[in-house]
């Protein structure tokens, strides 16, 4: 597809914004995070995912700067900040008013630290406290014609991260740890998956890319909690099984949930287990996408 005129200033100032943003933000964010979650053990939600889910919201922007012209240095700004606080309520509660406690955290750093709110924060903290709203959750379509609302931009970053490896890991972490059983996990898991992709497909009819960019992570998260449910319905006491699917649950269980191993480690321990390749193949592969997520 040709380039149009106006398209290359607006990319190169794009970057311009983000790298300014960066250095003005993202190492005095990253610390704040870091310090929130000092005492809570919640690698799939601490800062290394918000880094993530930041790393995916810079591409979003310059996969939309191809057909809109209205974006700006204040939204750069604003999803950065945002997107690094958006889960920080987690380090509190793991339910949904997390993104009500991220919210308050964010208000009471800029206070503290007695800085000058940012251009767009009211829209910022509304994005923090609704981005998980799944159920009243209503995501803006990326147009031509506007700016996209943060909340939009903040919603599509977390979706896009819950995906593939990384995503069986999260909400495997995030389910255990607010105490769902076995049984239900799988189910769950694939609904609130659907969720999240329709809302994907939803804000992204101009920039079909994106979700197809994404389909391969989807459907690999579906394929596996389908072959977990699958499993579980042959196991007769599924919290003792190490192989297979069920086996990766639950080594995600006894190391991190009760363990406080974190998923980088995660192909050392279950060695010495010998739990079987489709275990020991899913935590490398765990491994890798992490650090090539930290390398973005």
């Amino acid at each position: 597809m040709p380039m149009h005129s106006t398209e290359l200033p607006l990319k190169r100032d794009l970057q311009k914004w983000i790298l300014g943003t960066e250095e003005k933000w993202l190492i005095p964010l990253r610390q704040s995070l870091e310090e929130i979650f000092s005492d809570t053990f919640l690698p799939s939600h601490d800062h290394t995912h918000h880094m993530r889910v930041w790393n995916i919201g810079k591409s979003l922007l310059t996969q939309i700067a191809s057909f809109n012209r209205h974006l700006d240095a204040g939204l750069a700004e604003g999803l950065l900040i945002a997107a690094m606080y958006h889960d920080a309520g987690m380090a509190v509660t793991r339910e949904k008013e997390h993104g009500r406690i991220g919210r308050e955290l964010c208000e009471k750093w800029f206070r503290i630290q007695k800085l000058p709110p940012p251009e767009r924060f009211g829209e910022v903290l509304d994005a923090i406290e609704k981005h998980d709203n799944k159920e009243d959750r209503t995501c803006a379509g990326i147009t031509r014609e506007e700016a996209p609302d943060l909340l939009t931009l903040l919603s599509l970053a977390d979706d896009l991260e819950a995906l593939g490896v990384i995503g069986v890991y999260r909400y495997t972490e995030i389910y255990l740890a607010r105490g769902m059983q076995l049984q239900e996990l799988g189910m769950n898991i694939l609904g609130n998956a659907g969720t999240r992709f329709s809302h994907i497909t939803g804000s992204c009819s101009l920039c079909p890319q994106i979700p197809d960019g994404y389909r391969q992570q989807y459907t690999s998260l579906v394929s596996f909690f389908d072959s977990y449910n699958q499993q579980l319905l042959v196991e007769t006491e599924p919290e003792h099984v190490r192989t297979g699917y069920v086996g990766i649950v639950n080594a995600i269980r006894r190391l991190s949930v009760e363990g406080r191993i974190r998923p980088e480690d995660f192909p050392a321990a279950i060695g010495k287990e010998k739990p079987g390749k489709l275990v020991t193949d899913f935590f490398s592969q765990l491994k890798e996408d992490l650090e090539k997520a930290r390398s973005t």
